[in-house]
């Protein structure tokens, strides 16, 4: 599921359906493509309804995720495009419920290894797609890497998380003997260096600075939890980490933006400003309840704002957060800012597990990186991952709890 949820790997697959089309409309590859991220995640969806417990609704970021959802579902009955809405709450409210799974299911270490395996399978692909030189594994123009993926910014973020689980995978192997330690330190190991590789290789910039800021951001938290007071002990040493942290990126941006001396209404910033502020004045036309989730950029009334909106006619709005806005307006920003405050407040209590670090350092990477990206999507890995990151912590006394009850009762 993690593999494919990286969507390179379907895409390829049907890749010579997608060529072939000439009779058919085009957009019926997307149904496709739909059907077959739905297949593999209906295991999971299905293990969670058969055996998610009512204790697991009392979780606090449980209870906002839901929150966060419903109200993106209400978006879909005024979207300005119900047919694209509809599909793609279906396809975020699928992904959720895979990383819920994964928080229900597995043990941080197991998580690990998942990840390893599957992120080291679209790596290993890329560089057989490289060497073999497979179409459009590497740029023509520019000659860098894209692998299986279908730009270099689908490929990094593989290798930005192989290397997290490489750390992670390293740490979890200690907790072995004999054999099964040697493998897991040798396999984590491999996994980092190919990781190294492909990021130098795909000459993205977006992952690399993901990282590093995550991992200021861990930093961070180590610092602040050593400021006694009561204020830090309520409020949380992860929590305001991640506030100043995420303060620093948004001045970042802002700064860059304004440094480039150009006026916004022509590309700058890999044309990501001008995006940026045309997803502004979007979501100023409807802050409250937004356009549909996913629809806005999908309907020709968006790009009437202004006189040079029609410029740059894409599908995508190369922001997370600006997804949020102009999907579900003001209060599915609220909702998803509490629920990542909610989430972090629980990891403020384990500093020093080293899982709980590193699940941490994740969660932000995928923060991070979807300022630059709309990675906050049904069907696409990174939002698997955050929703697992965010809410496994505080999700698992739970469970515990309820696996021993069933065990007693067996």
């Amino acid at each position: 599921m993690m593999f494919a949820l990286t969507q390179g790997p379907i895409y390829r697959l049907w890749s010579a359906s997608s060529n072939s089309l000439v009779i058919s409309a085009k957009t019926s590859m997307m149904h496709v493509y739909f059907a077959t991220f739905v297949v593999v995640q209906l295991p999971a969806v299905v293990i969670v309804a058969r055996t998610c417990s009512i204790d697991v609704y009392r979780h606090r970021p449980i209870q906002l995720l839901v929150a966060l959802h419903v109200w993106l579902g209400c978006t879909v009955l005024w979207s300005t495009l119900a047919r694209q809405s509809l599909p793609e709450f279906i396809a975020l409210a699928l992904t959720s419920t895979a990383g819920v799974y994964l928080a229900m299911r597995f043990r941080s270490t197991e998580i690990w290894w998942i990840l390893a395996v599957a992120m080291a399978a679209g790596l290993v692909l890329s560089l057989v797609a490289v060497n073999q030189k497979w179409d459009l594994a590497i740029d023509a123009a520019e000659n860098y890497w894209i692998g299986i993926y279908y730009n270099r910014n689908s490929l990094a973020p593989v290798a930005g998380v192989a290397l997290i689980a490489s750390i992670g995978l390293l740490i979890a192997s200690w907790e072995y003997r004999g054999v099964r330690r040697n493998v897991g330190i040798f396999g984590a190991v491999s996994l980092a260096v190919l990781s190294c590789i492909t990021l130098w290789r795909s000459e993205s910039r977006t992952t690399p600075s993901a990282l590093v800021t995550a991992l200021a951001a861990l930093i961070l938290w180590q610092l602040l939890h050593r400021v006694p007071g009561r204020p830090m002990q309520r409020f949380g040493s992860a929590r305001l980490s991640v506030v100043i942290v995420a303060i620093g990126v948004f001045l970042a941006l802002r700064n860059v933006a304004s440094l480039s001396g150009v006026p916004a209404e022509t590309s700058t910033f890999n044309s990501r400003a001008a995006l940026w502020s045309q997803n502004w004045t979007g979501f100023l036309e409807r802050p409250l309840q937004g356009w549909g989730w996913m629809a806005a950029r999908h309907t020709a009334e968006f790009f009437k704002q202004g006189t040079w909106w029609a410029a740059f006619p894409t599908e995508w709005s190369h922001n997370g957060y600006h997804d949020l806005l102009l999907g579900g307006g003001v209060l599915a920003i609220v909702l998803f800012v509490s629920f990542l405050l909610s989430s972090f407040g629980y990891l403020s209590d384990s500093p020093r597990d080293l899982n709980g670090m590193i699940r941490f350092v994740a969660a932000c990477f995928v923060l991070v990186a979807a300022t630059q990206e709309s990675f906050f999507i049904g069907s696409h890995f990174l939002w698997a991952i955050l929703t697992w990151g965010l809410i496994s912590t505080g999700l698992k006394p739970a469970l515990v709890d309820q696996k021993d009850s069933s065990n007693d009762t067996a």
